[in-house]
C-alpha cells in the first residue's frame, strides 16, 4: 500500500511542523524527514522527535519518516499537499506482508509542581511519590520544580501524587543565606 513520506517541513497534529535534517535525500526537490528529525512541539512546549517506525527505506543510515508516524510528544504526521509517496510495510518491493514491523510506543511523563518563581531554592527539600499504573516512583524535584521523567510502554493512569518535605524545613532567612 503507497503512503506519503513526510517532507521538509512536514506538520503535525500539534501545529508543529519538522524540518528537514539532511540536504542530500530528495525526491521531486522535496526533502525527506528521518527518524531523529524534530522540532519544538507548540503544543507540548518540548523538543520533539520523530519515532522509528520501519526498516524499509533508509537514507543515511537512518529510517524515512510517514505520513501517521508518531512523535516522542505523541503528535502526529499529517498529510500535506504536496507530498511523495512510497510502499509502506513490504520490505524491498516484495507484496509480502510478513516483513511488518511493529511500533514500539513510549509513553512519557514528568510533573511539575506549580510555583511563582520566588520558592525555587524550597523545591530542593522537597520529595514525592507517584503512583503510575502498578508501579511506585519517588524521588525530589529538581530546582525547576520537576520529577524525574516516567517512561512506560503503555499509557498508565498516575492514581496517587504525594509532595513531601524529605528534609527539615528551612527558615526564609536561611534561604537568602544559600544564595
Amino acid at each position: 500500500m503507497a503512503k506519503g513520506f513526510a517532507i521538509h517541513n512536514a506538520v503535525t497534529n500539534h501545529g508543529g511542523m519538522i524540518p528537514a535534517t539532511q540536504m542530500q535525500s530528495s525526491q521531486m526537490g522535496n526533502l525527506f524527514v528521518r527518524a531523529g528529525d524534530g522540532h519544538f512541539c507548540p503544543k507540548c512546549k518540548c523538543w520533539s522527535t520523530v519515532i522509528k517506525s520501519h526498516d524499509h527505506v533508509i537514507f543515511d543510515g537512518k529510517p524515512v519518516a510517514y505520513v501517521g508516524d508518531k512523535l516522542t510528544c505523541g503528535a502526529t504526521i499529517q498529510p500535506q499537499q504536496s507530498h511523495v509517496v512510497g510502499e509502506s510495510g513490504i520490505a524491498g518491493g516484495s507484496s509480502s506482508n510478513s516483513n511488518n514491523s511493529k511500533i514500539s510506543l513510549q509513553f512519557d511523563e514528568q510533573l511539575q509542581l506549580a510555583d511563582d518563581s520566588s520558592i525555587n531554592s524550597l523545591f530542593k527539600y522537597i520529595g514525592y511519590k507517584l503512583q503510575v499504573g502498578d508501579k511506585l516512583h519517588e524521588g525530589h524535584l529538581d530546582s525547576e520544580g520537576k520529577t524525574q521523567r516516567i517512561t512506560s510502554e503503555k499509557a498508565e493512569e498516575i492514581t496517587n501524587i504525594e509532595f513531601f518535605f524529605k528534609e527539615k524545613i528551612p527558615y526564609f532567612y536561611e534561604l537568602d543565606q544559600d544564595k
